[in-house]
């Protein structure tokens, strides 16, 4: 076991240890290295004025994604390479999407560029085709509120143009010799890290530690041992909560190095997903095999956040507006959960008591999730129902899956989350709609059944009135998007 972090910055090398492992990767460039270009403005994922390029081993070779590095802690990134703004710089000439930000004019006060610029360049990374969607796709998570989109937008079309140049257009990690970090990173990978300082603050002291396993049964250990240990995956959550103040754990575990986690299995039309599985990744097996889902993972999340998050920490939040779990609910998804007694599998109907309250046993962790793939003949549909279309939070959330046969519903599951302390199934509603015909009639008095089944309250984001009459509209929209050709057309008239 070792006592320090492993990270190279620009190709340079960095052995962390101590209190300086527990800074957030923006404060470590920023502070510790001097690499200012990385800016930082609201420290919850929002606004990408601090995305970098994170590297992590892959099948034997580097694989670069955009992070925001405000919300990705040091003990995330043990044995990974980081590019800044600062390490876009070719043979001593400003990289190509600098050149393009800078002939399109796309910049301003100029503090919000350097995360444009490296979402730019992240999608060089993967090759990406170089659409309008697909650049603004790449920039949803990268917020202007001077220049204005168009001209950034123009310099990353304009990008193709560099091809023909001497230099190319090359991604910005193909720059740095990889196979150093490579080999030190495999000598590495192989040993867990804890790390810990003595904290003395306002007349207190505390033990401070993190610790990042390299194994299950080492992450089960640690968790058994220290009942308080608060575990972090991609940390879009947790990291807010402490950069915002909130919560200040004295005890972490990092699942980010549990590459045994990381797999996505297809067998008889059931997948299984490990718990490592970050949602880009989920979204690209998603496209092929199951589009709506795809869909509401496009939205939920900018693709900074989509490379750290995972489908894991979403069910282990336990928010009753975590994005996934009214897909989870109808589709009666499994959660293995893995502690020191061994494995057992949870159907997520039954996994959550209360608000933040689970199923889970104090040393047991989710190690994957499964479901049954819906057959070609279902119709499911999620909705999201929030104040923009892109990065924000659920105001209400919604799953429906209906089996059809000769024009009846044969089986209904409904899900609804933002209205009340859990995510909700709708056991009446459900039982009115199975054996009825496909109506308009039918699914508004299943909206009004909906309406009398959910708790909501009235928050800053909606009024308790407002996700009561969303609870019932949303069957009408159901019906009209997925079933009107189903329907009686003389009851319609």
């Amino acid at each position: 076991m070792r006592n320090y972090l492993l990270i190279y910055v620009n190709g340079r090398r960095h052995q962390i240890s101590g209190e300086r492992c527990f800074q957030s990767l923006s404060d470590y460039l920023r502070l510790d290295l001097g690499l200012v270009g990385t800016k930082v403005v609201c420290a919850e994922g929002d606004c990408g004025s601090c995305t970098v390029l994170v590297g992590r081993l892959r099948n034997g070779e580097l694989k670069f994604e955009g992070f925001d590095s405000c919300i990705q802690y040091l003990y995330q990134l043990d044995c990974t390479h980081v590019i800044t703004v600062e390490g876009l710089k070719q043979d001593n000439q400003i990289h190509p999407v600098q050149q393009a930000m800078v002939d399109a004019m796309g910049s301003q006060c100029g503090y919000c560029t350097p995360g444009f610029v490296m979402s730019m360049a992240a999608m060089l990374e993967t090759r990406e085709t170089l659409t309008r969607l697909s650049v603004q796709d790449a920039l949803t998570g990268n917020l202007c509120r001077c220049t204005g989109y168009e001209q950034i937008i123009e310099a990353a079309l304009s990008l193709p143009k560099f091809r023909s140049a001497s230099s190319g257009l090359q991604p910005a990690s193909k720059g740095f010799d990889q196979k150093v970090m490579v080999a030190d990173f495999n000598r590495h990978a192989l040993e867990p890290v804890l790390c810990e300082y003595v904290q003395k603050w306002n007349g207190a002291t505390n033990r401070v530690r993190f610790f990042v396993p390299c194994t299950m049964k080492e992450a089960i250990k640690f968790k058994q041992k220290h009942k308080n240990v608060t575990v972090v995956a991609g940390g879009t959550d947790i990291s807010v909560q402490i950069n915002k103040q909130y919560i200040e754990p004295k005890c972490i575990m990092s699942l980010t190095n549990l590459n045994e986690l990381d797999f996505i299995e297809v067998k008889n039309r059931k997948v299984k997903v490990g718990a490592s599985v970050t949602w880009t990744k989920l979204g690209e097996f998603c496209q092929q095999n199951l589009s709506e889902l795809s869909e509401i993972i496009s939205l939920f999340a900018s693709r900074q956040i989509r490379n750290a998050g995972t489908l894991a920490g979403n069910i282990a939040n336990a928010s009753p507006i975590a994005d996934s779990l009214p897909f989870l609910h109808v589709i009666e998804a499994e959660i293995e959960l893995t502690g020191n007694k061994g494995k057992r599998w949870v159907n997520i109907n039954r996994f959550y008591h209360a608000y933040k309250k689970t199923e889970m046993a104090p040393d047991e962790l989710i190690t994957s999730i499964r479901w049954n793939i819906p057959d070609r003949s279902d119709i499911l549909k999620l909705y999201k129902v929030s104040k923009r279309k892109d990065l924000d939070i659920s105001t209400f959330t919604a799953g429906i899956l209906l089996k059809l046969k000769h024009g009846k519903i044969k089986k209904a599951r409904l899900a609804y989350g933002g209205v009340g302390p859990i995510v909700l199934r709708l056991p009446e509603t459900e039982r009115f709609l199975e054996g009825k015909p496909v109506t308009k009639s039918v699914f508004q008095h299943a909206g009004r059944i909906a309406s009398d089944e959910i708790f909501p309250i009235s928050d800053v984001r909606a009024s308790t009135s407002y996700r009561t009459q969303l609870a019932e509209n949303i069957l009408i929209k159901f019906f009209h998007e997925c079933c009107d050709n189903y329907h009686d057309k003389k009851e319609a008239a």
